[in-house]
């Protein structure tokens, strides 16, 4: 039961606003209420604070599921949140009596309509540690445990049945603990197993690693399906000790997107990777689709990366890492390339991979590529025209990123010319050219001549419809494009 409904109010509505006037009633009245005046009356006891009788109606809720991300939202309560989590403390392994709630999901989450609304912000920033989903991801069928349905049949709940808590985490060092995120955990921790901590997207930032273990060890790491760490060089020591984090990584194995950002790899010649336990868990990720590394040196040790996954990869990103033409060759020779749907090498140097290993690596993912993001690749007119037979064969491609190139605009017109063809190809993102403005290695640098910007960007437009192809949008970098348009 998800509680949200419009304005204005309706009956029901205004018949829970009238008990709530002598909260003490509700109390009292509970147990006899009909079903379908407790959404409502959550409502309204949210909206307007009523501490105590959210916690009696947690503890008496009649439905299996209790959705709170649209009132967090409208109303970002701190006071509310605190009075649901404070309900939770009746659900307790040792309770001898059957609980009166039918409740086996509480739903902290929002869905991708929520996350855009007007509150959303307001929400975030009262509560920096969660972290909203924009995709309600299911678990992978071949190992998602049974859930209850909506609409499953009601009866009395075993008394170690255990409800699960929904929640998605940002995690951000220097730490202290939020109050409500606070109480919560010690809620799931006092409640031996009856209350479970399901957190399907958890993204951590410079935490101190004692502070993170123990809320690790609250969490339901098989829930996990999302995990973005940034600045890992503190955990170094951590991550290659087999009994610490790598054993955590090895338990989240329903784990779909790993970011790792900052993450200090280390590779020996000699065979002793200090890095090791930490692969040998990725073999353990058997359902992962998405992987993004991003400033960390993997100069010619990706395969160390890559062989450890046995299935391959739908999404693969290794941006800012100092790849070498030999990963590029490997990359074109693995199993990924037979899935990828996007793919992203921005902020490496490939401008002597071409044509090969990279044009080798195009034609291999070609059956599948979607999205194709080149950022900053050092990548000239020469290398640009050698890529366009393996591109042109992308014939899925939708989407062409290549900001941060030194390229002429008559090369570009001549990719556009040739990538008409590519009738699913709808967004470009193409650089400022050389003859704009000047490049430092290999970023754009100092002042653009929007005079000449504009006009390339009117030939652009000139040339998508002669070709009849209005359906694609070219553009520069967004922030140029903002001024283009307020240019002309």
């Amino acid at each position: 039961m998800e509680v949200n409904h419009p304005a204005p109010l309706r009956l029901l509505e205004l018949a829970a606003h009238s008990l709530l006037s002598n909260e003490a009633s509700v109390l009292l009245v509970l147990e006899q209420l009909t079903v379908n005046l407790f959404p409502p009356l959550l409502t309204a006891a949210f909206a307007k604070g009523h501490r105590k009788a959210l916690k009696a109606l947690v503890q008496a809720w009649p439905f299996p599921f209790l959705r709170l991300g649209s009132l967090i939202v409208q109303w970002p309560n701190q006071d509310s949140l605190q009075a649901v989590v404070d309900g939770l403390e009746a659900f307790s392994a040792h309770r001898a009596c059957p609980r009166k709630s039918e409740l086996r999901m509480l739903d902290f989450t929002l869905d991708s309509e929520q996350v855009h609304s007007k509150g959303a912000s307001e929400a975030l920033a009262k509560f920096p540690f969660w972290l909203p989903s924009t995709v309600k991801a299911e678990m992978p069928q071949a190992v998602a445990r049974p859930k209850p349905t909506e609409n499953m049949k009601k009866g009395p709940k075993q008394p170690w049945e255990a409800v699960e808590i929904h929640i998605d985490l940002f995690l951000r060092g220097p730490f202290k603990l939020d109050k409500f995120l606070s109480s919560l955990l010690t809620k799931v921790e006092q409640s031996h197993g009856a209350l479970h901590l399901c957190c399907r997207k958890l993204h951590i930032e410079e935490m101190p690693f004692h502070s993170l273990l123990g809320i690790l060890k609250t969490l339901k790491l098989d829930f996990i399906q999302e995990l973005e760490v940034f600045d890992w060089f503190d955990w170094f020591w951590a991550l290659s000790d087999p009994n610490l984090s790598a054993t955590q990584l090895g338990r989240i194995f329903n784990l779909r997107s790993l970011k790792l950002i900052y993450y200090n790899w280390a590779f020996s010649s000699r065979g002793e990777r200090p890095s090791s336990y930490f692969l040998s868990q990725l073999t353990r990720l058997g359902h992962l689709q998405k992987l993004h590394l991003s400033y960390s040196y993997l100069s010619g040790n990706l395969h160390y990366v890559l062989s450890c996954l046995w299935v391959p990869l739908h999404s693969l990103e290794i941006c800012y890492c100092r790849l070498l033409d030999t990963d590029i060759t490997y990359l074109s020779q693995s199993p990924h390339t037979t899935c990828l749907k996007k793919l992203d090498l921005s902020g490496n140097n490939l401008s002597y991979m071409i044509p090969r290993p990279l044009g080798t690596l195009l034609r291999e993912v070609s059956g599948t590529l979607q999205h194709l993001d080149l950022n900053h690749c050092r990548l000239k007119d020469a290398h640009l025209s050698a890529l366009l037979p393996a591109l042109c064969r992308c014939s899925h491609l939708s989407s062409l990123s290549l900001s941060d190139n030194p390229i002429s605009s008559a090369c570009l017109l001549s990719l556009l010319e040739h990538t008409t063809g590519l009738m699913e190809l709808k967004q470009v993102l193409y650089p400022i050219p050389v003859d704009c403005c000047m490049y430092l290695h290999g970023l754009s640098w100092g002042p653009v001549n929007k005079d000449k910007l504009c006009q390339l960007q009117a030939e652009i437009q000139k040339q998508l419809q002669a070709m009849q192809r209005a359906d694609m949008q070219w553009s520069p970098p967004l922030p140029l494009l903002m001024q283009l348009v307020q240019f002309e």
